[in-house]
Order: C-alpha cells, then structure tokens, then sequence
C-alpha cells in the first residue's frame, strides 16, 4: 500500500498539503501521524496516512520536523511542500521554522513557516467548551493533571481537590476514576450494571479528561446511561 500511495504522491501536479498530530496511546508511547492530502492524476482529491512515527523526545517543535522530515524524505517528496493545518500549540510556530531550515539546505528558498500555516478550527473550538466545562485558566489545570511521569499513575487522593474544585463534572471524574482504579471495583461495578439493566452492552464507565478531545461528551453519555448502577455503587461505598 505504501508503494502505491508514493506511486500517487509522485504523479501530482500540484503541492502536497500537510495536518498531523502528536497523540500519545494507551501504551504511554507518543507517535507523530502526518497526513498528506493532494490532487492525483485523475484530479481526485486524496487524502492518505504517510506515517506513525514513534515520537522520541520532548515535544519540541524541534524534534516534530525531524520526525516529519523522515516521512516526506521517505516518500521522496520534499520539494512538493505546501501548507499545513495545525492545533495552536507554540511549538507548531516552531516546527515550521525547522522545516523552512530543511528545504533551505536542499534549495527550496521560498517557504512561509508564517504564511504556509492554518490553523485548526477544531482546536479552537475545543478550546472553547473546555473553558465552558472547565473555567478560567485550564491550561495550568492541564499542566497540573500532566506533572506525573509517564508510565505512572498519579496519587489517587492527591488528585481529587484538583478535580473537585471544577464543579460536577470534576465530582464525576473522581467517581469514574475510583470505580474503575481497580480490577476488583471493576467486576464489582460489572455487577451492578447486570443487576440494574440485564440488557446492557456496556459495562464500565469512561473516564474522561482535559485534554483528549470530546472525551468529557462521551464520559457524560455513557455517565447517564449507566446512571443507576453508578449511585448504587457509590451508595454501597460510603456505607
């Protein structure tokens, strides 16, 4: 599928456009996943995954086009770049630069890293409803949630002031996470579900936070759905 998808990239006749991403997954390994959108020979727009690079390092703007550069380099598509869409973090302003640094050495001289940026609508909306769900100031709330290191669990109980202070969805938050802290609460909730609702298909809430996005939507709806087996096991753990 590769070979077809440089095949493709090599018959364009316009530039190839760029969003990517970084995204950490459930094993705690960061992967940068850049995608390529252009106009093949039939003038069909296409859209395809070039990559998901295991991201090393900080998440410097920096090492973001080191890992980029690799895929484009790979496809051998360097000198077909145009502009890019990407969330509002600082250091995408940075990863540009680098990237303007890398078609200057091999003689592209007439890069934007300003002009050749879109922003990401989505992201700003995002913003928005997590300053609605969340109040002022969520960047250092964030920055709070994210001090433990990688691969760790932060302290249950030194969490919970944090979460409480952000009203009921903080409350719910708490909730969920002791629910589902351990194996043990797990099955004991799993019980709960069977015993209120034999017909339902879903058995453990999910757990939402501030910075995956639309996770508090899908916390709050699974949340209602298993509303009853919810209090009853928050009911039978203050007693």
């Amino acid at each position: 599928m590769k070979l077809h998808v440089k095949e493709s990239l090599h018959q364009v006749e316009t530039r190839i456009h760029y969003s990517f991403d970084l995204w950490t997954g459930p094993n705690r390994h960061a992967y940068l996943g850049p995608v390529g959108h252009w106009i093949d020979a039939q003038h069909q727009l296409r859209t395809g995954l070039l990559g998901l690079q295991r991201f090393q390092g900080a998440h410097t703007g920096e090492n973001q086009a080191a890992s980029f550069w690799k895929v484009i380099c790979d496809f051998e598509v360097q000198h077909l770049i145009g502009k890019f869409t990407m969330d509002n973090a600082s250091n995408n302003d940075t990863t540009l630069v680098y990237i303007a640094k890398y078609l200057k050495e091999i003689g592209i001289t007439n890069f934007d890293p300003i002009g050749s940026r879109v922003r990401c609508f989505g992201h700003i909306l995002n913003l928005c409803v997590k300053a609605f769900l969340w109040g002022e100031d969520i960047n250092a709330f964030e920055r709070n949630i994210l001090l433990s290191e990688p691969g760790t669990i932060p302290d249950e109980i030194s969490e919970l002031p944090n979460w409480r202070k952000r009203g009921p969805l903080g409350k719910l938050h708490n909730i969920l996470l002791f629910i589902t802290r351990t194996p043990q609460r797990i099955v004991c909730f799993e019980d709960k579900v069977r015993l209120h609702n034999p017909h339902e298909t879903v058995f453990i809430p999910k757990l939402g936070n501030v910075t995956h996005w639309s996770s508090d939507y899908k916390s709050l709806e699974c949340a209602f759905r298993l509303r009853e087996p919810i209090e009853d096991f928050v009911t039978q753990s203050i007693r």
